[in-house]
């Protein structure tokens, strides 16, 4: 009886020192703290704190990412742009212990920085003096929300104190923030014989032909230029914008300045820009003799979009391209009284636009047609002219060009109206019937198949007819320009499509690469006929 009281006492005894043994350690589960989120600029806390709490698990912070400076994040990561969290109104018992005996971990990993982090220089991670918490936040373009798990462990003699806080951080980015892609830039060229634009890989060439004497921008402010080019961009997968898309001016990489500014900008923002019209955009040149490095920014309502950068090439004094003769883009025009025309005429060897006199050639009715500024047709009454084109070289050289049909009527223009007598067309339609009248209530007597020629006494209304009788939908054909021999000339952009007719109206049969060299036969307005009977776009064609 005695033994078994004692051994009931002894468990009691026992029992009674357990709690004893593990009042060392003390958990609590915080709530309630003071929350602040700094930036952090230029390796030291913000004057201000970008968001703040006074009593609460969570806090919310605002900031502009365009205007926060990267901070060095450590010895093997990338720059980021940082703030700092602080955490502050932990137990007294742990704000009153020694710094070395206080360890921080964040979601069960110790609060660390990387090596050589800036803001890890000043011992600022972890537990300050100051009785708080500082742990670092990545701020981001988009923004988000994350909820952290933070335990701070103090060792007091003998004494440990845990204390664990759930923290939510909330934190939003106030600049417009769309998603970056890259745009590409398909073609550039001058609006001025003075000036030839190209690019070659990562280079904007601009060559002034002689002196260029014409090149005098007279400043910024007022935006007027004697020259300009005509860049035409393309978005991401490489296609035209087809949306509403703002261009900015292009600026130079290493000091903001402003180099080419589209023609008529407008202001918003503090940025000069303008809407993209056909995915093109005419620019205004501005001090290029400082060959800068340039990149172009472009914005839909969706992305944003900038191009690679570009070193521009200035070059003067540059002797002119020999375009060996001249020609009409247009074989022919139909235009109404009171109506300007200017037609487009081109280097035959260059390929591209020259600066050219009008002058009314021979056969031309009187007072048909009057020429203003020896550059533009003026329909003056109802009849039938004739003009030429006449281009002098810097050299002397001069070079005359074929005739070019108008017609002048009191209806106005169509392309039905331009009576093509006598002209060479090819099918485009897979199979297209011939019918015994100018429309389809009228009976089929033939059919053409796809690239079969035939030659035209007319056009009216919409429907072609035949020299060698019966009618077809003039939709389906195009005129065939041939110059009697082959003309080797090279592809000058990434991709250029081929189509079956001289228009994006045509189906695409396929494309070609930069560099490709194609045999060139024809020509149809500005489309070039190659000797497989199909057609590319001559503004990517170079000789």
């Amino acid at each position: 009886m005695l033994y078994s009281l004692a051994i009931v006492l002894a468990l009691a005894m026992v029992l009674c020192m357990i709690p004893a043994a593990f009042a060392a350690t003390t958990t609590i589960q915080g709530d309630g703290y003071n929350l602040v989120v700094w930036s952090w600029d230029e390796g030291k806390l913000s004057s201000s704190p970008l968001g703040d709490e006074d009593s609460g698990n969570s806090v919310s912070a605002e900031y502009n990412y365009e205007d926060e400076d990267e901070d060095i994040t450590g010895q093997f990561t990338e720059n980021k742009k940082m703030a700092i969290l602080e955490i502050k109104g932990w137990d007294s018992r742990i704000a009153a212990a020694n710094d070395a005996d206080i360890t921080v971990t964040v979601d069960g990993k110790k609060l660390e920085v990387n090596r050589y982090s800036e803001y890890g220089e000043i011992d600022l991670i972890g537990w300050s003096e100051y009785d708080s918490v500082y742990m670092p936040l990545e701020l981001t373009k988009a923004g988000y929300t994350d909820t952290y798990y933070v335990e701070v462990k103090a060792k007091i003699g003998d004494d440990t104190i845990i204390e664990t806080a759930k923290i939510s951080v909330r934190l939003e980015n106030t600049a417009a923030y769309k998603n970056s892609k890259t745009a590409y830039i398909t073609n550039i060229e001058s609006q001025d014989r003075v000036l030839d634009a190209y690019i070659v890989g990562d280079k904007m060439y601009f060559d002034f032909v002689g002196n260029a004497t014409n090149y005098d921008p007279v400043g910024w402010e007022n935006r007027e230029y004697s020259e300009t080019v005509k860049i035409t961009f393309a978005d991401n997968n490489h296609d035209a914008f087809d949306v509403v898309t703002w261009a900015y001016e292009a600026l130079d990489v290493d000091n903001g300045n402003k180099y080419l500014a589209p023609v008529k900008a407008e202001k918003v923002d503090g940025r000069w820009g303008k809407k993209l019209d056909d995915s093109a955009l005419e620019y205004n040149l501005y001090d290029l003799t400082d060959e800068p490095t340039v990149t172009f920014e472009l914005e839909t309502a969706s992305a944003i979009y900038e191009t690679k950068e570009y070193e521009i090439v200035y070059r003067d004094n540059v002797v002119e391209a020999d375009p060996k003769g001249i020609y009409f883009s247009d074989t022919s025009k139909t235009i109404k009284i009171g109506e300007s025309y200017s037609p487009v005429v081109m280097g035959v060897a260059t390929n591209r636009k020259v600066d050219a006199d009008l002058v009314i050639g021979q056969g031309t009715d009187k007072q048909v047609i009057d020429i203003d500024d020896d550059t533009t047709v003026i329909g003056t009454q109802e009849g039938v002219a004739y003009i030429t084109a006449k281009y002098i070289t810097n050299d002397g050289k001069e070079y005359t060009s074929s005739s070019m049909k108008i017609t002048v009527t009191a209806q106005g223009a169509t392309d039905d109206d331009d009576n093509k007598d006598g002209k060479t067309y090819m099918v485009t339609a897979s199979s297209l019937r011939v019918r015994s009248g100018a429309g389809t209530n009228f009976s089929q007597i033939g059919s053409l198949k796809n690239g079969a020629t035939v030659k035209v006494e007319s056009i009216a209304n919409g429907w072609a007819k035949l020299e060698n009788g019966g009618y077809v939908s003039a939709q389906y054909l195009a005129e065939v320009v041939d110059n009697g021999e082959a003309q080797t000339m090279y592809v000058t952009a990434r991709t250029l499509n081929v189509r079956k007719g001289p228009g994006t109206s045509y189906a695409k049969v396929g494309t070609l690469s930069r560099g490709t060299a194609v045999q060139v036969v024809g020509f149809s307005g500005n489309w070039a006929k190659l000797s497989n009977g199909y057609y590319v776009s001559m503004s990517y064609l170079s000789a």
